[in-house]
């Protein structure tokens, strides 16, 4: 199997981090030139890049320990041990940590900050942004993420998410064409299940449009420890994984097959090795995510080219315009407010105006999957006022649910703000 690659950076540009956070693990991957992207290694000279998601304290003194220090100092009887940040920010509850409460999202905190240490030690202050990617990108993540890095301060302003399904596409993307225009499978193996995400591309669209589908699959003793199984065991997990491989691939054309995960062990893959070396290009490593986001945010701040060749529609995207009517100059125009094609987490957006006899404001959603065309009204209940300047802010709380929220500024020396504010929700198809 060929090892995906990794590079040795020189030259004086701005750093770009992708960060890939998880629940258990983490890991940063990072680029100089805006071209070629490392993953930073735990261990210098090996492919060492699982940074596990804890933090570690000792009792009576102000030390703390991340990563795979906290991990070490686990079983230390004057250390205390907190893992699976992401979860406890996301729930909220204060922690007890050496009789002290902490927040969990300051927790949080201080784990990206030590991580991040780990580029910003070596370049200082030239961190241009950072791209964080993750498994799933609910509006509670997303919550609790830019809360965690709002507390950093960090000293670019620069700061995106997107899904791993997206970082696969941007890796993939900065891979030679012949490695995914007609076709590439990834497969991640965690746990007790394999995940299939199967890239293609529509080549009757121009731009190309590139859409990834995913498909799970059971793996029954994925979870055990592969060293204490039996041979037979170890026979069956091989077979059930080339079987899962076979179906995944041969569905339609295949050229490469990238392995990701901690389940992959070379004690059982035998028969699922021999098969796909022997039928596609096969990569097998740790990291294509943190380097897909990494990609991601070199094309976000890199800028798109004069034409760009392809546009990725994934199901975490925004699939309709939105925009309202108004009056400019005595003439009705449309205003557009959200693109379709943005990530649900990145559409937001803060504008005001003025209204003018009426109590009520529309939307107009066109939505670009067949849905056609749909007016959205949102009535201001209890608002009887001539005219008003109003406040708008619309925001996504998933990719099919918009939030708008629209507030009373009142009319300057006339009438004082009541900054009473009317909430909707609306569904987009």
């Amino acid at each position: 199997m060929i090892k995906l690659p990794g590079f040795s950076l020189k030259g004086n540009n701005k750093i770009f981090v992708g960060f890939n956070i998880g629940d258990s693990f983490c890991q940063l991957s990072f680029s100089q030139d805006g071209k070629n992207v490392e993953t930073v290694s735990l261990t210098t000279g090996e492919e060492d890049y699982n940074i596990p998601t804890a933090l570690c304290k000792r009792e009576g003194v102000n030390q703390w320990f991340f990563g795979r220090e906290a991990a070490e100092h686990s079983k230390d009887e004057d250390c205390i041990y907190i893992d699976h940040l992401l979860s406890l920010a996301r729930r909220g509850a204060p922690i007890l940590v050496d009789q002290v409460p902490y927040q969990p999202v300051s927790l949080l905190a201080l784990f990206i900050k030590r991580c991040m240490s780990l580029v910003t030690a070596v370049y200082s202050d030239r961190v241009a942004g950072v791209l964080f990617t993750a498994e799933n990108l609910t509006y509670e993540n997303i919550g609790v993420l830019k809360e965690a890095v709002s507390l950093l301060k960090l000293k670019t302003e620069k700061i995106y998410f997107q899904s791993r399904m997206e970082s696969y596409y941007h890796f993939m993307t900065h891979q030679p064409d012949e490695l995914w225009r007609n076709g590439s499978i990834l497969l991640e193996y965690e746990k007790d299940e394999v995940i299939a995400y199967r890239m293609e591309s529509n080549f009757g669209t121009i731009p190309v449009v590139v859409y990834i589908d995913e498909k799970h699959y059971p793996m029954p003793g994925g979870s055990r420890d592969n060293s204490a199984d039996t041979d037979y065991e170890l026979i069956q997990l091989d077979r059930t994984f080339a079987n899962i491989a076979r179906e995944a691939c041969e569905a339609e054309d295949t050229i490469s097959v990238f392995l990701i995960g901690a389940g992959y062990n070379d004690v059982w893959m035998k028969e699922s090795k021999k098969y796909l070396c022997s039928k596609y290009r096969v990569f097998q490593g740790s990291n294509l995510y943190s380097k897909g986001a990494c990609y991601g945010l070199i094309d976000r701040n890199l800028g798109e080219p004069p034409e760009k060749k392809n546009i990725f529609l994934g199901n975490d995207k925004l699939t309709a315009n939105v925009g309202m009517n108004i009056l400019s100059q005595n003439d009705e125009t449309y205003y557009a407010i959200l693109d379709a094609g943005v990530s649900w987490y990145d559409a937001s957006e803060t504008f005001e105006f003025y209204i003018q006899d009426g109590n009520y404001i529309e939307f107009i959603i066109r939505s670009l999957v067949g849905a056609g065309d749909r007016i959205a009204r949102i009535t201001l209940d209890d608002f009887s006022q001539k005219i008003a300047r109003m406040r708008c802010k619309l925001y996504m709380e998933s990719e099919k649910l918009l939030i708008v929220e629209i507030e009373d500024l009142g009319f300057g020396e006339f009438r004082p703000s009541t900054h009473k504010i009317w909430r909707e929700e609306i569904p987009i198809n």
